[in-house]
């Protein structure tokens, strides 16, 4: 059964008309423990918000990125914003320097509270490791991570791992709040369409904490409306919403193309420059790229940079290693500040997957379409619609190299094409600013905290 408002002790609110002064005006529930204040004709209702994930600043990845916009913006509103993670690790498998040895740190990041607890570090792809990573989190988020953070109004978990559900519904409780499950990635889903050796035992496990976090959380929330569909084509009577991603177009600009990063490429201004950003791992299929650039190692204007880390990469490289590629160059993680420079300084940016995976947008299409740089992006997801639909790039069959290579080859020869893709990219990355997602966001953590109807924003 789900719990509900109704079975909560009154709380305490902490902010009153009487010691914050004349614009700070009292719910009226006398439930939640917190206070609103009158901007213009507008109430404002600030909140007490926490956020367990796995992964957080200073790593990098999709959902660190995603979750650091959203709660540094939250912040930024006023709202109270506690941050429960693990020690950082991601994506290499080893916890950074500065936090080995801890079992619970605080800190802030952009005025939200961190707290980090133990895990053990893993970037394995099999079972017992990476089993023993997502418990170790699981247990110690739990009985380290909720030390003094007392009442709260929203307690926001992010799926996958899926054994984060018990630990967010349990700290959903325990703080009184409201609980949203968060799918960035509908697990174990994505696992089967990729064709991921999973067992019995591990399946059935999957599913049942699947169902369980669904069915519990006072609402489940996607990134986009296609995923928000298949959730509810399964469990139609899952209360779901919509929390967009999107970029920050402050931050990532076609104007910061450079040609000395073009250079440090091995990039000349009149090369083909193929960009790729982000984890090397099972689900990116990123051996596509390397057998499309053997394939092309004769067209000697066209050079590939993949840049970041994970599971595959010292595969990848391997492999491009083994064929004796000279187009191809790999970077390890760059600093998050230089990462914009280096999206806008491709020509094309490549966003391949494993398999076709419906309801799925990948976090650097945003990215890159704000940096005006078009994108080469596997079928079968929503993120390829988004792409065909604005003119904003190609698409190839998932695991197809010579498709891959074909639609590359074309591009290096008719450049006009790629401008005036180029220019469709950041208008449609309009739609997506992430100024705009921030306020739909807030109003939607205020109406599940209000207990109210959810509002829908269309794209």
């Amino acid at each position: 059964m789900r719990w509900s408002r109704s079975r909560l002790s009154t709380r305490v609110a902490y902010g009153t008309a009487a010691s914050a002064g004349p614009d700070i005006v009292p719910r009226g529930t006398g439930l939640l423990p917190s206070f609103a204040f009158r901007h213009g004709q507008r109430t404002i209702i600030l909140m007490k918000i926490v956020v367990l994930t796995q992964n957080f600043p200073p790593e990098v990845g999709a959902t660190a990125a995603r979750l650091h916009k959203m709660t540094k913006s939250l912040a930024g509103k006023g709202h109270s914003v506690t941050v429960i993670t693990a020690m950082p690790n991601y994506p290499t498998g080893r916890t950074f320097e500065g936090y080995r040895g801890k079992i619970r740190t605080q800190d802030d990041i952009d005025g939200v509270r961190v707290v980090r607890t133990w895990i053990f570090p893993s970037n394995s792809s099999k079972f017992l490791p990476r089993f023993l990573s997502y418990a170790s989190f699981t247990l110690s988020s739990l009985l380290m991570g909720i030390w003094g953070i007392g009442r709260q109004d929203i307690v926001l978990f992010d799926t996958p791992p899926l054994p984060l559900v018990p630990t967010g519904l349990a700290i959903g409780r325990l703080t009184g709040a409201w609980v949203i499950m968060n799918v960035s990635d509908i697990w174990p889903e994505m696992a089967l369409q990729l064709g991921h050796p999973m067992g019995r035992a591990s399946l059935w496990v999957l599913k049942r904490l699947e169902s369980f976090g669904y069915r519990r959380a006072d609402i489940v929330t996607t990134t986009n409306g296609a995923a928000k569909e298949r959730i509810n084509e399964r469990f139609p009577q899952v209360r779901t919403a919509v929390i967009g991603n999107g970029a920050d177009l402050r931050v990532f600009d076609p104007a910061l193309r450079s040609q000395e990063i073009r250079d440090s490429l091995g990039a000349d201004q009149g090369d083909f420059l193929v960009g790729y950003f982000g984890l090397h791992g099972l689900f990116q299929g990123l051996h596509v790229v390397v057998e499309a650039a053997e394939r092309l190692r004769d067209r000697r204007t066209i050079k590939f940079v993949m840049v970041g880390d994970g599971p595959c990469k010292a595969d990848i490289v391997a492999l491009a290693e083994g064929k004796g590629l000279d187009n191809i160059r790999f970077a390890d993680l760059v600093d998050q500040g230089r990462i914009p420079s280096y999206v806008a300084s491709c020509d094309v940016a490549l966003v391949p997957l494993a398999a076709e995976f419906p309801g799925t947008i990948p976090s650097k299409v945003y990215e890159t379409l704000a940096s005006g740089v078009p994108l080469v992006i596997s079928s079968g997801c929503e993120g390829a619609k988004l792409v065909e639909e604005g003119k904003a790039g190609w698409t190839f069959p998932p695991g197809d190299s010579d498709a891959l290579a074909d639609v590359l080859a074309e591009l290096d020869t008719d450049r006009e094409v790629v401008s005036q893709m180029s220019s469709n990219c950041r208008a449609l990355a309009n739609q997506f600013d992430y100024d705009r997602i921030a306020v739909e966001t807030e109003a939607i953590l205020q109406a599940v905290s209000d207990g109210a109807s959810i509002p829908e924003f269309g794209r």
